[in-house]
């Protein structure tokens, strides 16, 4: 390949208090009673010092050293509104060096959903909208950039997902190089999606994982794996151009430094240079599509083997979880401020994964990156919570304890449970609000 698009997803969810059902609290403010603040802070703190600090900094200076070799160093971020928030709190020593790079100008922002959320597997795609708008919002006030190019949390995707994205005037896409969805494509290629002017770029998974999860294994064949190594097999690979996209937490969290994981972040750049690989980033490859690309409505992901939505959507805990989450998005709205914000908390993937139930090297990693020691664990506190909050909600509102729910295409639509919510709904939906109109004036009497 003769270029290659190197990024880092970084995000840090608000966890829920992982005694919430068993040492419930009432004395303190809403945020506090249901998030934990110290394991949060505590977290971000550590792998701040780990990783995001020493590992932003090593990008600065290799960029910087560029500049004065003539060699071109390029990297994308796509960060979320839940991590800026932590960074204000915690780190902004960290904050300030991100901002550095956006004066480069040879580093992309992306958008994505403020809150990392599963808003997009919804049926109503109305949530996840006013997330992409926060978090545009929000990577043009903190680092002056007006996202072109969209992550979908986790690269969620489906045809649905891409042609919103479209609409919402972004002009490129990443999503998982997922051989069902490629069809015997190459990742290593610019696509753009059949019937619309999205370009897609497909992440090269093999790639990325060689470095997301091999690199520290000593049973790996091909350990260690050196700047050198990684380069030329990049320089070798068929295609046109590579995306290489791992969580950010892999320089020096997931990998400890003692692994070598920085100083590999450091020399990249120069023996791709040294191999004649050009480094570029997502905004500058729209229109440059090799093929167009047919989505179906099977949603792809870059999580576990089946890289589908099952990770966050595929058992009866998390269902159950997001069932109620979905049912305190009416009450959340109509009070707003502390409420709003909390319930968009509980919206954020992470939760989900949390009640992953599996075996084997997927389970493994969910275990891993969960605040819980087992998904059971995590669905007692979880969802206590939430039932927790919406009862909160709904004794606030004095609303009544029965909720109507409108359908679509078979699936939820939305919950309501006063008539003050009906408004909503029908600016929402008109035509699906008329087809329930003879149910809701039963349900009002």
């Amino acid at each position: 390949m003769r270029y290659v698009v190197i990024g880092f997803e970084v995000h840090q969810p608000f966890r829920i208090r992982r005694d919430f059902f068993w040492n419930p609290r009432a004395d303190r403010d809403l945020i506090e009673r249901y998030f934990d603040s110290e394991r949060n802070r505590e977290i971000f703190e550590r792998v701040k010092r780990k990783c995001y600090l020493p590992a932003t900094g090593i990008i600065l200076e290799e960029i910087q050293s560029g500049e004065n070799e003539g060699r071109e160093v390029k990297f994308f971020f796509s960060i979320s509104g839940t991590f800026v928030e932590q960074a204000e709190k915690w780190g902004k020593d960290l904050l300030e060096l991100l901002q550095q790079l956006s004066y480069t100008h040879k580093v992309e922002f992306l958008g994505q959903t403020y809150y990392h959320s599963v808003t997009s597997l919804w049926e109503d795609p109305t949530e996840w909208r006013e997330q992409v708008k926060l978090h545009r919002d929000l990577m043009k006030s903190v680092f002056g950039s007006q996202p072109e190019t969209f992550e979908n949390t986790e690269l969620i995707t489906n045809r649905r997902v891409a042609e919103e994205v479209e609409s919402m005037g972004f002009k490129v896409m990443l999503m998982e190089g997922k051989e069902k969805v490629l069809r015997g494509k190459s990742p290593n290629y610019v696509y753009r999606l059949r019937g619309g002017k999205l370009s897609l770029l497909p992440r090269n998974y093999r790639l990325s994982d060689d470095i997301a999860f091999r690199f520290s294994s000593r049973d790996w064949e091909q350990y260690p794996l050196t700047a050198e190594k990684f380069a030329e097999w990049i320089r070798s690979s068929t295609g046109h151009l590579g995306l290489v996209f791992v969580d950010y937490e892999t320089f020096g969290e997931h990998h400890w430094p003692e692994s070598g994981i920085l100083e590999f972040l450091r020399w990249l750049p120069r023996e791709l240079n040294r191999k004649g690989v050009r480094m570029r980033i997502p905004r500058e490859i729209s229109g440059e599509e090799y093929d167009e690309l047919e989505l179906t409505e099977d949603y792809s992901s870059w999580a576990d083997i089946d890289k589908d939505e099952t990770s966050w959507l595929g058992n009866q805990m998390q269902w159950a979880y997001d069932e109620t989450v979905r049912r305190a998005e009416m009450p959340s709205k109509e009070l707003g401020g502390d409420f709003l914000r909390a319930w968009r908390y509980l919206t954020t993937s992470d939760h989900y994964y949390y009640m992953f139930m599996g075996h084997g090297g997927p389970a493994e990693v969910h275990s891993y990156f969960s605040a819980f020691s087992s998904a059971t664990e995590a669905f007692i506190n979880e969802f206590y919570a939430t039932n927790q909050f919406l009862w909160e909600e709904l004794k606030l509102l004095n609303s009544p304890g029965v909720p109507f729910v409108f359908r679509r295409n078979g699936r939820p639509f939305a919950v309501i449970w006063n008539e003050r919510e009906l408004k909503e709904v029908e600016s929402r939906d008109p035509e699906t609000y008329k087809k329930h109109e003879k149910y809701i004036k039963e349900w009002i009497r």
